[in-house]
């Protein structure tokens, strides 16, 4: 096939696009909700779900609980699902965090949702997937403070700390803040919530955020004798040198309908900025009655909300995830899906939709123009052809790499 009788190549940033998957139902991962996502520049990889059908596309049994970990090259537009070995029992609403090669998963449930939840820690080591038994998942053995077993905790790293809050038992929610140190794997109870002053009420499924050692919470819920589902006019922030909670005032978007703020909900995702790591965004979520495909953006710096009026998510979401690459290209994975935001009836989704958050370095933009244009003879030229083409180093790793997947 000929360059001239293919589209021409265009960098669109800020619009979402529906990454391209694998046609073989065998080489791709069913549909789910309640995994998480995390990825580099070359890699999404996502953990866990759950969906309640019992068949697969092929008829075959499958659980509706996913103990498994896949990951996407954003290059081929392939699959593959990484053989693990003692993968956790946690598949549902856990935390999971990318460092390097090092994916760590905390707390979270299985099926049926609640009945047993986890304050267990595990780390696994990517650069072990092509060992004859695959990587390996580690149990961390942990002391001090630790949390209550819980799912839906908001979990989020800064260095060699990660801070968990809140969560739920399924039956109780927490807002209690503890700390874990990696390097000495001891818990640190920071806060314990009494339900005083200017602490959130407990919730689950919220968004945490770290920023200038403050950790910043959005949204969430709760279940019980009537569902709450937590706004975003006020915004709740603990400082970790003072060890207090504060109510932030947020500034709504004037440009829009009142209320100017993305409408209370659950179950949604948000994402720090790469580059610029004041601003945040958050897409999808649930409210009990409707669903959302609305991306809204939030400054730290200036406490402001903006609507994204022309990102728009291609079909309301929630139980989705999301995560940004370091190049800062915002993947959303999964989710339960509705054809608008009223009917709340719809499937489960296995479709990443993708939209830039940032314009990228160019080198960045005129590898995905490479990709477009040149993929298949790229893939399958030898070594030797990728060298002589002059391909910087890490591109050219990342093809060798990739040629795994095959």
């Amino acid at each position: 096939m000929s360059n001239n009788s293919i589209s021409t190549y265009k960098f669109k940033p800020f619009q979402f696009t529906v990454l391209k998957k694998n046609l073989d139902p065998q080489k791709r991962p069913l549909a789910r909700s309640g995994h998480r996502v995390v990825c580099n520049n070359a890699y999404l990889f996502s953990y866990g779900g759950f969906n309640p059908q019992t068949n697969d596309v092929l008829g075959q049994r499958v659980s509706s609980a996913m103990r498994e970990l896949w990951k996407y090259c954003f290059d081929l537009g392939e699959w593959k699902i990484i053989k693990c070995q003692n993968v956790p029992q946690e598949l549902a609403s856990s935390s999971v965090t990318l460092s390097g090669n090092i994916i760590i998963i905390y707390g979270g449930t299985g099926v049926p949702f609640g009945a047993f939840c986890s304050n267990r820690m595990y780390l696994g080591n990517l650069a072990n997937e092509y060992k004859e038994n695959g990587m390996s998942f580690e149990e961390l053995e942990v002391s001090g403070d630790v949390p209550l077993p819980l799912y839906g905790q908001g979990v989020v790293m800064d260095g060699k700390y990660i801070y968990s809050i809140g969560g739920t038992s399924g039956y109780e929610y927490e807002m209690d803040v503890h700390r874990f140190d990696l390097s000495t794997r001891k818990w640190e109870l920071l806060h314990k919530s009494l339900g005083e002053g200017q602490e959130p009420e407990p919730r689950y499924r919220h968004e945490v955020i770290f920023y200038k050692g403050r950790i910043y919470i959005f949204g969430g819920g709760r279940g019980g004798a009537r569902n709450i589902y937590y706004g975003f006019s006020k915004i709740h922030m603990f400082d970790v040198a003072t060890k207090q909670w504060q109510f932030l005032p947020a500034k709504h978007d004037h440009r829009v309908p009142k209320p100017g703020y993305p409408n209370n909900r659950s179950c949604h995702s948000c994402v720090q900025c790469p580059e610029k790591s004041n601003l945040v965004y958050i897409c999808g979520g649930f409210d009990g009655f409707r669903s959302f495909k609305d991306v809204w953006r939030f400054d730290f710096d200036t406490l402001q909300w903006e609507k994204l009026t022309k990102c728009i998510m291609p079909q309301p979401v929630y139980f989705h995830s999301t995560a940004v690459t370091p190049s800062g290209r915002m993947c959303c994975y999964g989710g339960i899906i509705s054809d608008d935001d009223i009917d709340i009836r719809g499937g489960r989704s296995n479709d990443i939709t993708s939209a830039w958050i940032m314009i990228p370095k160019l080198k960045v933009i005129c590898w995905e123009a490479m990709v477009y244009y040149f993929k298949e003879q790229m893939f399958e030229s030898s070594d030797e052809c990728l060298k002589k083409i002059g391909l910087p180093q890490e591109y050219y790793e990342r093809i060798i790499e990739a040629r795994r997947i095959c």
